[in-house]
């Protein structure tokens, strides 16, 4: 099984490291040859083109920005979709719209060439671990032949239906995601000022209902006032975009979801949006005139 991969930012590059650890034949691609060269020195192909990696692939991995990428990636000229061999499969691990995957694979189709939307959750931190949640859409034979690549990079990996419910299912996780963020930073804020250690309260409540999985990942990050990102401002406001249009299109109302955006959307304005995602907190900050202490 020979595997192309396009896409070596935050979340693709330690992706592609561990399909190349699992040894498979790795053929790979960004325009930053920086990342491209680091994963030949653990034992990929540098390709100089989309192009490349087509034609010396069987199964194709791309993870990338946004749907306007994937679109250019997939079908330029110089894309893979003109370049692939009849037969192929292509993975579309980017977070897009449902309707965005439902089109590739419709397209696809026409050059023979399978397709599987299979967005993840998790992170940077699950990346390097390789321990992503995968939400794939696609048929059934096709995700169980691409199956061990993607436990090459993810513990949990669950096929949710036909095209596009994969992406469904990843905008349905950033709801969850981003809201969780916004009560987060809120609560925080409001701890703070009230005078309680962050430290403290997230050793009180963290193992109660008010615990996730965004609370152990974001909440030491708070306290230590540590906003590198690990996912984007910019990025969660993308996905947010994407779930309002989504929504609009089968008429869910999303009153929760839509106010987080406008949040999202004030720290892109004062020019937060590459900061890590946990960063909303500084729109809490700054209403409440009061600014979390560093603390260890």
């Amino acid at each position: 099984m020979r595997v192309g991969f396009v896409g070596l930012g935050i979340m693709g590059k330690p992706m592609a490291s561990h399909i190349i650890k699992n040894n498979f034949e790795t053929y790979l691609f960004d325009l930053n040859t920086d990342a491209v060269n680091e994963l030949a020195t653990e034992g990929g192909h540098a390709c100089s083109s989309n192009k490349e990696v087509a034609e010396n692939s069987d199964i194709i991995i791309t993870m990338l920005p946004a749907a306007k990428h994937v679109s250019e990636v997939l079908f330029s000229e110089d894309g893979l979709a003109k370049n692939s061999k009849p037969g192929n499969t292509i993975i579309d691990m980017s977070s897009v719209a449902p309707e965005d995957s439902k089109e590739f694979a419709s397209k696809l189709k026409e050059y023979d060439i399978s397709f599987i939307d299979a967005p993840v959750s998790g992170g940077e931190p699950m990346a390097i671990e390789g321990r992503l949640a995968i939400m794939a859409g696609g048929e059934e034979e096709t995700f169980n032949r691409v199956f061990p690549l993607f436990k090459a990079m993810g513990d949990n990996i669950v096929l949710i239906g036909a095209n596009g419910t994969g992406s469904a299912a990843k905008l349905a996780n950033q709801i969850i995601v981003s809201t969780n963020l916004a009560a987060l930073s809120e609560a925080s804020v409001y701890a703070s000022k009230a005078g309680i250690d962050l430290n403290k309260l997230f050793e009180a409540i963290r193992d109660g209902l008010a615990g996730s999985a965004v609370m152990d990942a974001k909440m030491p990050l708070i306290i230590e006032r540590n906003f590198e990102p690990g996912g984007r401002i910019e990025t969660n406001y993308k996905d947010l975009g994407n779930i309002q249009s989504s929504a609009n299109a089968i008429g869910v109302p999303l009153p929760v979801t839509n106010l987080v955006k406008e949040i999202f959307s004030s720290q892109i304005a004062n020019g937060n949006g590459k900061m890590d995602h946990s960063y909303i907190i500084n729109f809490f900050e700054k209403m409440a005139n009061h600014q979390t202490p560093e603390s260890h």
